[in-house]
C-alpha cells in the first residue's frame, strides 16, 4: 500500500526506513500521515508537473529539424512550484494563459505564459516563414482546446462539421487571440527566439539587488567626494 502512493503521488518508492515507520506505527491515521508527508515533499510537485509538462508540450529543444537546444526550464519550475503550493487551477489557468496581461504582473506570472512558447519552431533556410508563423497560432488554439476544454478541434481549422461542437468561426475567433504574438516563422537554430524576457531565479534576483544596492552605495560615495575633488 505505501509503495502504491509513493509511486503515484511522488514517482519514488519509498524508501526501506520509510516502510519501516508505516509499518510500526500502530495509529489509526498511519496512512494519512504518509499521504501527508508525500504530499509536503518536494518531489509531489515534480511528479504531478511530469504530466502537465507532456500536455504542454515541453521540450528543451525545438523539435525540428536539427532540434536546436532551448531553455524552457524556469516554466517547468514554475509548474512544479505551482503544484508544491497547492496554487488553485482557475489560478493556474489564468496565470499560463494570460500572466503577462495581468494588472501589474509579477516575473513569475510572466514566465507561466511560456506554456505558449513551448511550440515547436523550425530554423530550415528553405521555409515560407508566414507559413510557420501561422503553424504556431494553430499549436496555441488545438493545444489550449485539448488541455482545457478536452476537445480537439484541428477540423473546424478547415470547416464546420455537424458533430462538431466548434464551428470554423470560433476556431477563427479563437486564433485571433493568440495570433499577436510578436514572433517569427523562421527562428534560431540554437537558444531561444525571441520575443524573450530575462527570468532570473530567486537567488539570482537577491544578488542583483545586492549588486543594484552596492553600486548606490558606490555612487553616493562618489557624490560625497566630489566637493573635496573639486578642490584639488
Amino acid at each position: 500500500m505505501i509503495r502504491r502512493v509513493s509511486l503515484d503521488l511522488a514517482g519514488l518508492p519509498p524508501t526501506p526506513d520509510e516502510v519501516q515507520a508505516f509499518l510500526d506505527d500502530s495509529s489509526p491515521n498511519a496512512y494519512e500521515k504518509v499521504v501527508d508527508r508525500l504530499l509536503a515533499s518536494p518531489r509531489y510537485g515534480e511528479r504531478m508537473a511530469f504530466r502537465w509538462m507532456e500536455a504542454a508540450r515541453y521540450g528543451d529543444t525545438n523539435g525540428y529539424q536539427t532540434d536546436g537546444v532551448r531553455d524552457m526550464w524556469r516554466w517547468r519550475d514554475w509548474v512544479i512550484d505551482a503544484f508544491n503550493s497547492n496554487m488553485p487551477f482557475d489560478q493556474f489557468t489564468i496565470e499560463q494563459l494570460a500572466g503577462d496581461l495581468l494588472p501589474g504582473a509579477t516575473l513569475n506570472q510572466r514566465i507561466a505564459t511560456a506554456f505558449h512558447r513551448n511550440h515547436r519552431t523550425s530554423a530550415e533556410g528553405g521555409i515560407v516563414p508566414e507559413e510557420f508563423r501561422v503553424e504556431y497560432v494553430a499549436d496555441r488554439v488545438e493545444t489550449t482546446a485539448a488541455v482545457w476544454l478536452g476537445l480537439t478541434v484541428g477540423c473546424a481549422r478547415c470547416h464546420d462539421h455537424k458533430y462538431d461542437p466548434i464551428q470554423q468561426k470560433e476556431y477563427y475567433q479563437l486564433f485571433a487571440y493568440f495570433n499577436n504574438v510578436p514572433e517569427k516563422g523562421l527562428v534560431y537554430n540554437f537558444g531561444n527566439e525571441e520575443p524573450y524576457i530575462k527570468a532570473p531565479t530567486a537567488d539570482q534576483q537577491r544578488r542583483l539587488a545586492e549588486l543594484d544596492q552596492n553600486i548606490s552605495n558606490a555612487k553616493r560615495k562618489w557624490k560625497a567626494l566630489e566637493p573635496q575633488l573639486a578642490e584639488v
